[in-house]
C-alpha cells in the first residue's frame, strides 16, 4: 500500500515538473509575453525603415505608413519633423515590426505648430539599444485640414476678419501685428502683442480686435449651443516672465451687427498665464466664458488683450508680448489636433 502511495506520488510529481517545463518553454516564445530573447538578446534590424508614398495629399485622405521589422520586441518611436514648420508628431510603440496597425500618420501633431505644405524628416528612435537612428523622408503636398470654423490665422491674403491694433496708451511696440519672427502656429503668419507698461501704476499694455467681414457683422460658429461650442487659439510664449494674456469675446447687444466699444457685452477668459516657451493650444467653451445661446449666436468680436504682471515686474521694468495664431470655433469639444 505505501508503495503504490509513493508511485502514485512520484508519477504526479513527474506530471507537473514536466508541465512546468513545457511552461517555461512557451514562456521563451510565446508572443504575448516579455521572452527571453526581448530581455536578454542582442538587437538587430531585420528590415530597415521604409515609407510607403514620397508624397501625401492629407486632404484626399491619403496617410502614411511606416514599416520595420527588428528580431525582438523594442520601444521605438518615430519622430516626424516638418523641415520649415518645426511641427512634431510623435508615434511610439512596443513591438518587433511597424505596421499600417501600429505606424500610420494621419497628418495630425504632437507639438505645435501645425504641418505645412512642406518636406519633412523621419527618425525611427530604437530606446534603450545601442542601435543607429533609421531615417527618411517624404513631402507633405498639402496638409491636414482640421475640423471647425476659423476666425482667422492672420495670413495677409486671408478673408473673414478685419484685425486692427489698439495701442491706446502708446505703450505697444512698432514690432506689434501681423509677424512671421517665429515659425507661425498655422501657415506663415500669427500675431504679435509687444509692449511696456510704462505708465506708472498701469498693468494694460495693449489689444487687438477682430472683427467679422460677413454680411451680417457675426462670426459662423458650428453650434450655438454654449456647451458644446469651444473657442480655441493657438499662444506663443516668447520667454517673457511677466506677461499676461487675456481673450475676450465681444457680444452684440444693440442687434445692428457690428462691434460698439462700450456698448457690447465682452466675456473674459481671465488671466492666462503662459509657461512654457513656445506655441500651446487653448481651448474653452463659450459656457465657461458665461455666454447663453442667444449670445453666442451674436458673437461680433474677438480681443487679444496683453498684461504686464506688476506682481512680477522688476526694476526697470521689462517688455511683455505674446503670439497668437489660428483662432477657431469648434462643436462637442476643442479643437482635435
Amino acid at each position: 500500500m505505501i508503495a503504490t502511495k509513493s508511485r502514485t506520488w512520484y508519477a504526479a510529481a513527474l506530471v507537473f515538473l514536466t508541465g512546468l517545463a513545457i511552461t517555461g518553454c512557451d514562456h521563451v516564445t510565446d508572443p504575448e509575453g516579455p521572452s527571453l530573447i526581448d530581455r536578454f538578446g542582442d538587437f538587430s534590424v531585420v528590415d530597415s525603415l521604409m515609407v510607403n508614398r514620397a508624397e501625401v495629399d492629407f486632404t484626399a485622405s491619403q496617410s502614411v505608413v511606416f514599416t520595420a521589422r527588428f528580431n525582438k520586441r523594442v520601444d521605438w518611436i518615430v519622430e516626424i519633423t516638418g523641415d520649415s514648420s518645426g511641427a512634431v508628431k510623435r508615434i511610439e510603440g512596443f513591438s518587433n515590426e511597424l505596421t499600417a496597425e501600429n505606424a500610420r500618420w494621419a497628418g495630425g501633431i504632437t507639438d505645435l505648430p501645425l504641418f505645412k505644405s512642406e518636406p519633412v524628416s523621419v527618425a525611427l528612435l530604437i530606446v534603450e539599444e545601442d542601435a543607429d537612428t533609421m531615417r527618411t523622408s517624404l513631402e507633405v503636398l498639402v496638409p491636414r485640414e482640421y475640423e471647425g470654423d476659423v476666425v482667422t490665422g492672420f495670413e495677409q491674403d486671408e478673408e473673414g476678419a478685419n484685425v486692427v491694433l489698439r495701442n491706446f496708451e502708446f505703450e505697444l511696440d512698432p514690432t506689434s501685428g501681423v509677424s512671421m519672427e517665429v515659425p507661425a502656429g498655422e501657415e506663415d503668419a500669427f500675431y504679435i502683442l509687444r509692449g511696456s507698461d510704462t505708465v506708472v501704476d498701469n498693468f494694460f499694455v495693449g489689444l487687438a480686435e477682430i472683427t467679422s467681414t460677413s454680411d451680417d457683422g457675426y462670426f459662423t460658429v458650428p453650434t450655438t449651443v454654449p456647451e458644446d461650442l469651444f473657442f480655441n487659439a493657438f499662444l506663443y510664449n516668447f520667454g517673457s516672465e511677466n506677461t499676461i494674456a487675456i481673450l475676450e469675446i465681444v457680444v452684440d447687444v444693440n442687434g445692428n451687427g457690428t462691434f460698439d466699444d462700450g456698448t457690447d457685452a465682452t466675456f473674459s477668459s481671465g488671466d492666462i498665464v503662459l509657461e512654457e516657451p513656445g506655441w500651446s493650444a487653448f481651448s474653452r467653451s463659450v459656457a465657461e466664458f458665461g455666454l447663453t445661446q442667444e449670445q453666442a449666436e451674436q458673437i461680433v468680436a474677438i480681443r487679444p488683450i496683453l498684461i504686464s504682471d506688476n506682481s512680477t515686474q522688476p526694476t526697470p521694468r521689462v517688455p511683455v508680448d505674446f503670439g497668437l495664431d489660428y483662432i477657431t470655433f469648434t462643436a462637442g469639444g476643442p479643437l482635435q489636433l
